[in-house]
């Protein structure tokens, strides 16, 4: 279906998955990434809410920030215009210390656009002012 637009296109699983590798891609291009949420966008991290506006910085911050950045998804649970998941962000920074931090997610989608991201993050490996990195502005 590559190319075409369809409800498969739309998948909760598809956006979850192509928006983070846009994500993790530090040469991408912050509109694209962006144009997965909805203008109204809420994500919520550890109690810290943020909007479009604010997750952009945060997308900006880790990239001037990290050296690099995977995303690998443990679990991911799809229904309708709801999904959560379990994945562990894994930052480097320039220094060569690397972070991994387990997020536990819920999304909601509107029109095919995530609205709402809800997480909470737990550093697994790390250092001072890791638990920071989700919600780094």
């Amino acid at each position: 279906m590559s190319g075409h637009i369809g409800v498969v296109d739309h998948a909760p699983e598809k956006i979850i998955r192509d928006m983070f590798t846009m994500f993790a891609d530090f040469g991408s291009d912050l509109d694209a990434l962006t144009a997965f949420m909805t203008p109204d966008y809420r994500q919520l991290v550890d109690g810290r809410e943020m909007t479009l506006a604010n997750f952009r910085a945060h997308a900006l911050a880790l990239r001037e920030g990290l050296s690099s950045l995977e995303i690998d998804i443990l679990h991911l649970v799809c229904e309708a215009d709801r999904a959560a998941t379990v994945h562990l962000a894994s930052a480097t920074r320039p220094s060569g210390a690397r972070s991994v931090i387990r997020v536990v997610a819920f999304y909601q989608f509107r029109g095919g656009r995530l609205c709402l991201v809800d997480e909470l993050t737990r550093v697994q490996q790390g250092h001072d002012g890791d638990d920071a990195l989700g919600s780094l502005q």
